[in-house]
Formats: C-alpha cells, sequence, structure tokens
C-alpha cells in the first residue's frame, strides 16, 4: 500500500520523526542521507524557535498502513526543502509525491511573481536526482548550494591541545552567562556588524539547551582572560545512536587564529568519546569551516547537492 501523507498533528509526533530518523540511521550510519536524530532536534529547538521563528506544524509525513512513519518533508530556509527517507521504502513515486508536495506547500515568491523552491539531494542519489529533473528542477549554483557532509570515527585516543595563557576551555556555564554567550554568538556570526541588535539577555540560548540530545559538557566555550567567551562549540549527543553532531561552533573575530576554534572542537570530541561515542558528524558549506573539521579528523563522506525550480 502507497504510503499516505498528513501533517504534523502535535509533540507525539516530534518524538515518532526521531525514533524514525533514529531507526534509519542505525541502518546506515554514513553521513548524509536521512538526518541524524540530532539534527532534527537541532531544527525543532534552534531552527525553528530561534531563526526562521515558525511552527513545527508545517512538518509534513508520510506512513505507512499501520502509522509507521516512512518519510518525513523538512524545511530549513524559506522555499527550502529536505526529504528524509527511508531507504528500504524509498520508490520514485514516493520521492516524487514528496517533491510535488514541497512544490505546492513550501515555494516562495520572488520580486518578479514568479514562486521557486530549491530541494536537497545527495549526489548520488539517482533516483531522486532523476525525479527532480524530470520536475524541471536544475542544480542551483552558489556558495551554499553544496554542503559537505563529514565524519571522525572515535577509535584513537584524542588529546587536549594546548591553548593561549591565561584562556581557559571549560564547559558553558548557567543562565547567567547566556549574556556572554549570545554576545560571543553575535560577534562570530555578525562580524562588522553593529551590535545593536544583538540579543543580550540571552533568552534565546534556553532553546538551544532544550533539545533531548543537549548536554551541558558538550557545549564547551573557550574563555579569556577578561571573561569573554571567545569560542564556542555545540555538540548534541545520541546515547542510541552512540553518535554525536556538531550543531554550533563559531570564533569572536578578535580571537581568531591562535588555535581556539581546534582546541574546542578537540574537547568536545575527547568528551563525546569518553561518553561511550563512537562517531561524530559535522556538515558545513564554506571552505574555512572544511579546512577546520578536517584539521581535527574529520573527512568529507558525502555531498548534498541544492535543486531549484522557479516558474
Amino acid at each position: 500500500m502507497k504510503p499516505t501523507m498528513r501533517m504534523y498533528e502535535g509533540e507525539a509526533d516530534y518524538w515518532n520523526a526521531r525514533a524514525f530518523l533514529r531507526r534509519v540511521r542505525s541502518q546506515d550510519a554514513q553521513p548524509g542521507g536521512t538526518w541524524h536524530a540530532a539534527e532534527f532536534d537541532y531544527w525543532r529547538w534552534h531552527w525553528l524557535e530561534n531563526v526562521v521563528e515558525r511552527s513545527p506544524d508545517e512538518l509534513c509525513l508520510w506512513a505507512d498502513a499501520d502509522d509507521r512513519i516512512v518519510a518525513l518533508l523538512v524545511r530549513g530556509d524559506p522555499g527550502v526543502c529536505h526529504l528524509q527517507v527511508d531507504p528500504g521504502g524509498s520508490t520514485a513515486g514516493l520521492l516524487d509525491d514528496m517533491v510535488a508536495e514541497a512544490q505546492t506547500r513550501h515555494a516562495v515568491a520572488l520580486d518578479d511573481g514568479r514562486r521557486t523552491v530549491y530541494v536537497w539531494s545527495m549526489e548520488g542519489d539517482a533516483t531522486l536526482n532523476g525525479v527532480l529533473a524530470q520536475r524541471g528542477f536544475t542544480r542551483f549554483a552558489s556558495e551554499h548550494s553544496t554542503e559537505h557532509n563529514g565524519r571522525r570515527i572515535l577509535a584513537e585516543p584524542i588529546a587536549r591541545l594546548p591553548v593561549p595563557d591565561g584562556f581557559q576551555i571549560r564547559s558553558m556555564g548557567d543562565v547567567d552567562e547566556h549574556g556572554r554567550r549570545s554576545v560571543a554568538s553575535w560577534r562570530a556570526f555578525h562580524p562588522g556588524e553593529s551590535e545593536d541588535e544583538c540579543d543580550r539577555s540571552g533568552v534565546w540560548y534556553q532553546n538551544v539547551q532544550r533539545s533531548p540530545t543537549y548536554r551541558r559538557d558538550l557545549d564547551v566555550v573557550a574563555v579569556a582572560p577578561n571573561g569573554d567567551i571567545a569560542s564556542f562549540v555545540v555538540c548534541y549527543f545520541d546515547d542510541v545512536l552512540r553518535s554525536g553532531v556538531f550543531v554550533l561552533d563559531g570564533t569572536v573575530p578578535a580571537y581568531r587564529s591562535v588555535g581556539l576554534a581546534k582546541a574546542v572542537m578537540m574537547e568536545a570530541l575527547r568528551r563525546l568519546q569518553w561518553l561511550g561515542a563512537t562517531a561524530a558528524y559535522v556538515s558545513w558549506y564554506e571552505a574555512p569551516a572544511g579546512a577546520l573539521y578536517r584539521s581535527v579528523g574529520f573527512t568529507d563522506m558525502a555531498l548534498g547537492r541544492a535543486w531549484q525550480k522557479t516558474r
């Protein structure tokens, strides 16, 4: 029987979707493809709540006759869609239905009155790529149209790296440190922009910590002698999959090029390994980020490509 689509109906569907992703990922631990459960948590608790300020009600689910989820249609940025499909039940017909739903539900208007939609696909996914081409999609070319998906196997001991005198590598503090963490994020991700728009309360960070896969000991910061948070990294850990995903990392421009970014990542990897994790995952677009991740042992395992259709 062909899977049927329905919309997200409440909190139970969040947990059922996570269970679906865990089930699929436990069968295939390669980076790329379906999301890790921690990536889904990041979408739910940071991306929706803090970045795009949307509701999870937009999530589309496909289920079999027993109401067992077999696919998800997840929207990231406006007009940008990610298809999560169980490879065991993936067919051209199901993928075509999902792409059609993406076009109908998530296309966004352009200034000239046309509408456009983007769908991500793995480079080697011949079936989905064929569906997209048949529907008139073409590869989108931009600096963010290729996603690198990396993995590091945590088999060998991981050493601590030295940091400049006066700096401290430690876990993120309690709520009284959220303000400083917010300032560090603003400076890392908005270099050169006015800090007038910075949320110095750091209230948004409570959503980051609401994720079921968040742990404070995997929220690692480098603190400067003056108390500034100079560099940071958050790794969400799924103890069922025994693996972690790096979801937020950055370094304040004033503290770059002294080894802090690499030091906090290596410390998070070391702690992840101590918890029993066997692998860590990360994805990136820009070359400088890729250089950092490769320097701490991630290898570029799979490429995702953005496809676009405008009409």
